[in-house]
């Protein structure tokens, strides 16, 4: 039994680390200006979540995809209890919900919840608008992808010496779903941007030489790649860059 179990784990290893080693060499890099990372908290067993998915999955056809909108969907675990397990919830990413929270004296955390730029976005309710474009002046993001393993730098306009993190997440893409329990029950869900690896790196001297997250999810035939940094105790971006993998 022992060795079945041995086996096991060695075949999922394999399947984990075999699709990030065959992503390439690829280069992103940001402008001076503050790129939009668009956050969406949402989850399969969440009713009202579908039209909120449906907007984000449009920016897979936006002009300005990966130039000004970086568009990634954290899926959390808290409505797994419902009756409907949804496969690329993770617990990291209802803590991630709940930090946000704390650091904005909400009592409550919710789905679907957008997040722009470390900042709740809520006016369009019926998700017919692009969250405006930011003009304020960061710094400049690097990021060098060599199959798995990352290197990223980022050249801030205010150099001042502090701890920053650089977040990395990689993203699935095409994803489909036929759920069959809960809220959703019968509905065929469709997903892009969805988060199925994620880490966070610190630096002191605003470079990072690392590997890609290892991926909690794998049935994935379509990746990208979303990379942001912030300040240290904080989630809110400073600059983000992303792209197709």
């Amino acid at each position: 039994m022992r060795h079945i179990y041995l086996i096991l784990l060695s075949v999922m290893w394999f399947t984990n680390t075999a699709a990030a080693d065959s992503f390439g060499s690829k280069q992103f890099s940001s402008g001076i200006e503050q790129n939009s990372l668009i956050e969406l908290y949402t989850s399969e067993g969440c009713s009202s979540c579908p039209p909120a998915e449906k907007y984000l999955n449009s920016f897979k056809s936006h002009n300005e995809l990966w130039e000004k909108y970086i568009p990634v969907a954290f899926h959390v675990d808290y409505w797994n209890y419902l009756g409907w397990q949804d496969r690329y919830a993770h617990p990291d990413f209802s803590q991630r919900q709940s930090l946000y929270a704390k650091y904005r004296n909400l009592k409550t955390v919710y789905t679907p919840a957008f997040v722009v730029n470390g900042q709740s976005w809520r006016k369009n309710l019926f998700f017919n608008q692009t969250p405006d474009a930011s003009n304020k002046q960061t710094g400049i993001l690097n990021v060098t992808l060599n199959d798995a393993q990352l290197m990223a730098d980022f050249k801030t306009i205010n150099p001042k010496s502090e701890t920053l993190i650089l977040n990395i997440a990689v993203l699935g893409m095409n994803l489909t779903t036929e759920i069959k329990a809960g809220e959703n029950e019968g509905n065929h869900a469709e997903h892009e941007f969805v988060v199925i690896g994620f880490k966070t790196v610190s630096s002191t001297d605003a470079h990072w030489n690392t590997a890609l997250p290892e991926l909690y999810y794998d049935n994935v035939q379509i990746y990208a790649l979303a990379v942001w940094v912030s300040r240290q105790g904080e989630l809110t971006p400073l600059q983000a860059v992303g792209g197709n993998l």
